[in-house]
């Protein structure tokens, strides 16, 4: 068995790099809006009859446009899920157990590099809640296949269930899990999209990710910023398609990538023009379109 690192390669773009406010177009502005705040325990913002902002107790990390007659496609490229990162496993074990304190469904599962659960919102939005373990151990080639070897020597195919009663040992006696989010990041984003090979050259080669875990045999791959700071970009071709969502699809809208300054932003144009790759702007920013027709917002640090 080949050790294969979460990440290969020094990237372009500084390790300050991060995701911004994820954009999700919605129906029912107040139903979602009550969905992340009670069953997610976002804080609120900012709130209008159209749109609404909620993160952590200190800062933004979703946006919610009210568009009235979405529609859920199910054979377009767009958003597998968004991830909330929290910052430690106690502060996963509250939401995982907020979650079932409310009879909420839920999916924990251990994929070794990471402790995870998946829900829905109410309007069919994927989610996925989690922290980063790589200590753990690390993922090895098996005949060609991927596979989480754990310091133990136990091996697995990093798709496990999660083991709550561990978990919860975190917790102290009578904790409440239900308290506000606070040191929250915006994770990692997951989408679906119409070539492994074509996302991972766009955002390896052109933003300046590096090389995640690329699995071909289960279409799927990613990019990332350093061993530490992995899974940044996930994408797949489980959908088998290449049609963009139509604007009237419910569900993203566009994701934020933050750069590290003017310099930083500066480069990503260069490689931008060098790659005949397009930006556009609109009232509140510069904007591009993934392999995938993805939309994705440029910012940076000081805006």
């Amino acid at each position: 068995m080949k050790t294969v690192p979460y990440t290969t390669g020094s990237p372009k773009l500084s390790q300050k790099t991060r995701l911004g406010v994820v954009h999700l177009k919605v129906k029912h502005l107040k139903e979602q809006i009550a969905f992340y705040q009670e069953v997610l325990k976002m804080t609120l913002h900012e709130e209008s009859e159209d749109h609404a902002v909620l993160g952590d107790t200190s800062k933004p990390l979703l946006h919610l446009r009210k568009v009235d007659d979405l529609k859920r496609y199910s054979n377009t490229t767009g958003m597998y899920h968004f991830a909330l990162l929290y910052p430690s496993e106690k502060e996963l074990a509250k939401a995982i157990s907020w979650l079932y304190s409310l009879s909420y469904p839920n999916y924990p599962t251990d994929h070794g590099m990471s402790k995870t659960t998946y829900l829905k919102d109410l309007e069919g939005n994927d989610i996925e809640l989690y922290i980063r373990t790589g200590d753990r151990g690390n993922y090895v080639s098996e005949d060609g296949e991927l596979k989480f070897l754990y310091n133990d020597g136990t091996l697995t195919e990093g798709r496990d269930p999660l083991d709550l009663e561990e978990l919860y040992r975190t917790l102290k006696e009578n904790e409440n899990p239900g308290t506000p989010l606070e040191n929250m990041e915006m994770g990692h984003i997951h989408l679906y999209a119409s070539s492994l090979s074509g996302m991972l050259t766009f955002y390896r080669d052109v933003i300046g990710f590096s090389e995640g875990l690329m699995m071909p045999g289960f279409r799927m791959g990613d990019v990332g910023l350093e061993e530490a700071k992995y899974h940044v970009v996930a994408f797949n071709t489980w959908k088998g398609t290449d049609l963009p969502a139509p604007k009237d699809a419910a569900g993203l809208d566009y994701y934020t990538l933050i750069l590290d300054g003017k310099e930083e932003y500066l480069a990503l144009k260069e490689r931008l023009k060098e790659a005949d790759v397009e930006t556009f702007m609109e009232d509140d920013g510069e904007y591009l379109y993934d392999p995938a027709h993805i939309r994705i917002r440029l910012k940076t640090d000081h805006e």
